[in-house]
């Protein structure tokens, strides 16, 4: 073979395999361009891809259900009851007149729903003689009196009461609306206090250590923070001061304790609820059982 003839077999092979490459890339790029320029598919094609049964029909987004006005909720739980209560209570006396009665009735308002610890309010009004002892159904006592030289605040967690002294919290000759604020954080201080809950590591809370009653305008708070409120509970407990059962009419009726029905949407409640438990076993109970 001679060189000239070497020479054009070389070229032909270059421009064979050049050929080639040219194709290739072509054939590479046409999926790529279709994908490129494709339109992406509709909202429903995308949504029965992802059906969550796998029977390719559209998923439905879901929807929020919209909240139950005041009279649905009464048709449907029959409002809210308490249970007979037999235990004993917090009294609250109240033998002053500097701050308003309103602002004890708060804090024992507090306490129930925080706590849900019933109460008794005794108003003797300014002058008013201190009660010697606690009631027979006391299971603690909180005395807000108005008496000079003696201090803010007396706890006497053994004997189960407490005294808060507003005249004490009105010394440096604060505005009433301070005075108020003052006693109701004194008053919860009280509380708090008797049933066993200590100071808290907060300094904005109502239970931080207070040497004066300016130090309880710092407090951002009428009320301390729900961290002692196990603590209290237990010693309202061993005081005979249980929590007041409350909840929906429908599920007292499935408990066995709710009281006669007093409109028509808890009679009908009534109703269903005893023919559901009447029709025994032959037809499935949708009611719950009482707890043992």
């Amino acid at each position: 073979m001679d060189i000239t003839t070497e020479n054009t077999d070389m070229k032909t092979t270059a421009k064979s395999m050049a050929m080639a490459i040219a194709l290739s890339c072509a054939m590479a790029a046409e999926p790529l361009a279709a994908v490129q320029s494709a339109p992406p598919p509709p909202p429903d094609a995308r949504a029965g891809a992802m059906a969550a049964d796998g029977s390719g029909a559209p998923q439905q987004r879901r929807r929020r259900r919209k909240p139950l006005t005041p009279e649905q909720q009464m048709e449907k739980f029959g409002g809210f009851v308490e249970q007979a209560y037999g235990g004993k209570f917090l009294y609250f006396v109240d033998s002053q007149g500097r701050i308003p009665a309103e602002a004890v009735e708060w804090v024992a308002g507090q306490v129930r729903i925080a706590l849900s610890l019933p109460t008794r309010i005794e108003r003797g009004g300014a002058g008013a003689k201190e009660p010697a002892a606690l009631p027979p159904d006391a299971g603690g006592m909180i005395s807000v009196v108005d008496v000079e030289g003696e201090p803010s605040l007396l706890v006497a967690p053994d004997n189960g009461w407490a005294r808060v002294n507003v005249a004490a919290l009105a010394a440096d000759g604060v505005p009433a609306e301070v005075l108020e604020a003052r006693a109701k954080k004194e008053l919860w201080r009280a509380f708090v206090i008797l049933f066993g809950g200590g100071n808290s590591l907060n300094d904005f809370d109502v239970m931080r250590p207070i040497r004066a009653p300016k130090d309880l305008d710092a407090c951002k708070a009428l009320v301390s923070s729900p961290e002692p409120f196990n603590t209290m509970l237990n010693g309202a407990k061993a005081a005979g001061i249980t929590p007041v059962r409350r909840t929906t009419y429908l599920s007292a009726v499935r408990l066995g304790w709710a009281p006669p029905p007093t409109n028509e949407f808890q009679k009908a409640i009534w109703e269903r609820v005893k023919a559901d438990k009447e029709r025994g076993p032959t037809n499935p109970i949708t009611i719950q059982p009482p707890k043992k």
